[in-house]
């Protein structure tokens, strides 16, 4: 029986599986409502159940001198970032390794950004980043990536790409009044990023994971954040460089990108630059086939689902009709991973999303 992992290194060669192999990325409510409503025990079964299939996310830790020894608690709850220890500033506001505060709503479901260390900072120099001194776990890493390996799963490892990290360090209107107006700060801002960040690849293809990927938002609806054309002249060669670093450690290992949004003007750029994966392919605001059409013999599309209109608002015999399209239209070849193109939230139907995984499941290819 093909594994998980051959069946992810058969579509990424970009030859035809067995069948499309799928990803689900869905909050804990969801999780639990899945596992009740099937009457299975644990999300691993649902995910076994519907024929999701079950990756190693695998991940090095970083602790700084100052976050190690202050008095941090366990965020609970639903809500991003619940399960991980951070500092308390009250019982809703928390700051993280890097110093960025965020505070949980009142409803308990999100998060949002309240402040950074460089919100008010005109000279990043003056901020202390985290260092290759402060990555822990490369051991433990290599071993957990073997045995992942031995059992037949993918194995990856994600980093935050620089933008990401420096709005969260920033604010996102302050850095993007940067990107305008004091574009030698953003440089300066990613070089340090960069170079934190780079350690950390080089560590996971060191230890001989089959995919890193950078992932954080660089797009909306209809364009690009800051804009193509300063995003290559900013982003672009700070990216190409993290890629070369990975690529010289081992050819062979795969690069994923995640933007939400539209993509479509940067899809030539990303691919130029080594990136072997694109995600999340939005459909109500990409054309997922022409993009195959143009790009999928250089890259997996990975996504695609739409999480804005077919999976929450529609049938189940709507969802179907989605996954059948897709496989037929973009898996032909390999190159597809189907997944809905964001974390699924609690306003999804469960029979929608049963509905949808199940076709990606049982369909073969003609």
């Amino acid at each position: 029986m093909i594994t998980p992992r051959e069946r992810m290194l058969t579509t990424l060669s970009h030859q035809r599986p067995d069948r499309i192999p799928t990803t689900m990325h869905a909050r804990n409510e969801v999780q639990r409502a899945l596992v009740e409503h099937l009457g299975l025990c644990s999300f691993d079964e649902v995910m076994k159940h519907l024929g999701a299939d079950l990756y190693a996310d695998v991940e090095l830790s970083i602790e700084t001198p100052r976050f190690t020894q202050a008095d941090k608690r366990t965020l609970e709850g639903d809500c991003p970032y619940a399960g991980r220890r951070f500092i308390f500033h009250d019982e809703r506001t928390f700051e993280d390794v890097w110093g960025v505060v965020r505070r949980v709503g009142s409803d308990g479901k999100y998060v949002e950004w309240i402040s950074g260390p460089l919100k008010d900072s005109d000279d990043p120099s003056r901020y202390e980043f985290p260092s290759a001194a402060d990555i822990g776990g490369e051991q433990q890493l290599r071993r957990e990536v073997q045995e992942a390996k031995q059992s037949g799963m993918f194995v990856r490892s994600f980093i935050p790409n620089p933008y990401k990290v420096g709005w969260y360090l920033r604010g996102m209107e302050n850095l993007l009044a940067d990107y305008v107006g004091n574009p030698g700060y953003v440089r300066a801002l990613y070089d340090r990023i960069c170079l934190f960040y780079t350690q950390m690849l080089e560590a996971y293809t060191r230890a001989g994971v089959d995919m890193v990927g950078i992932e954080g938002d660089i797009a909306m609806q209809d364009r690009i954040i800051m804009g193509p054309q300063r995003w290559r002249a900013i982003d672009k060669p700070r990216l190409a460089a993290m890629i070369r670093a990975c690529k010289r450690i081992n050819p062979d290992v795969y690069v994923f990108f995640h933007s939400d949004g539209d993509l479509t003007e940067l899809m030539p750029d990303l691919i130029e630059i080594g990136f072997d994966v694109i995600d999340s392919m939005q459909p109500e605001c990409m054309d997922i086939l022409a993009i195959k059409r143009e790009f999928g013999d250089r890259c997996t599309l990975h996504g695609c689902g739409s999480l804005q209109k077919v999976l929450p608002f529609g049938t189940p015999e709507e969802c179907k009709a989605e996954v059948i399209g897709l496989i037929e239209q973009c898996g032909y070849n390999g190159g597809l991973v189907l997944r809905p193109s964001n974390m699924i939230g609690f306003d999804v139907p469960l029979e929608n999303i049963i509905a949808w995984f199940e076709t990606a499941r049982d369909y073969k290819l003609s």
